[in-house]
């Protein structure tokens, strides 16, 4: 985020809140606190999706990328939501290919949005 800065306005955020302070000061970036589960927890994942939207249509972003795959799943819908043009998701893992069910129904939508 120290190099993308020097091109673009960089907001850095996650969901460990004094780890995302101490990399904003260190990279000299802003942050956003967003509160996540590593679980899928419905009403926690939708009210986060919905604040993650209200903060990406305030800021209006031409690009969200997502790196865990909770974060995927928040960030790329509430991003699709905002309207984000460029949203682009590092796939760090498998966890689509291990996915049955309602589940993977979930991640899959999520991966074609």
């Amino acid at each position: 985020m120290g190099f993308m800065k020097e091109y673009f306005e960089v907001v850095a955020i996650s969901a460990e809140k004094e780890k995302l302070e101490a990399y904003g000061n260190r990279e000299g970036v802003r942050t956003f606190h967003l509160e996540l589960t590593r679980k899928i927890t419905p009403i926690k994942d939708i009210l986060a999706v919905f604040k993650l939207y209200r903060f990406l249509k305030k800021e209006n972003p031409s690009i969200v990328h997502t790196h865990t795959p909770k974060a995927g799943i928040v960030g790329m819908m509430a991003a699709w939501l905002a309207g984000v043009p460029n949203r682009l998701h590092t796939v760090a893992g498998l966890p689509l290919m291990e996915a049955t069910g309602l589940k993977r129904q979930v991640l899959n939508f999520v991966a074609k949005r």
